[in-house]
């Protein structure tokens, strides 16, 4: 059998994990706001489709737009899931 020598990802030259780490970091943050924001769209469209309700369904997409931007900047989905938590509560109320 072929010897193993040492793993080259650990000693090659030009490794930036903190660039690794940052990028991986912001990904992820990039998929949970965006999921929720996404979410919370199709719930007020969702209000649109059930009670008709054309300021509620505007105010739903231009806040889940600006929820997602200031949970980006917080780096929390927290935002975007407390505007969720509201348009579903509004929809609940409505129907």
């Amino acid at each position: 059998m072929a010897e193993h020598g040492e793993v080259e990802y650990t000693t090659a030259a030009g490794n930036d994990y903190a660039a690794h780490e940052s990028t991986y970091h912001g990904v992820m943050c990039l998929t949970k706001v965006g999921t929720v924001s996404a979410l919370a769209i199709v719930v007020a469209l969702a209000i649109y489709g059930t009670v008709g309700s054309v300021f509620w369904t505007a105010l739903g997409v231009l806040g889940a737009i600006v929820f997602m931007a200031w949970g980006l900047a917080k780096d929390s989905a927290g935002p975007a899931v407390g505007w969720l938590v509201l348009l579903l509560i509004v929809w609940a109320l409505m129907v």
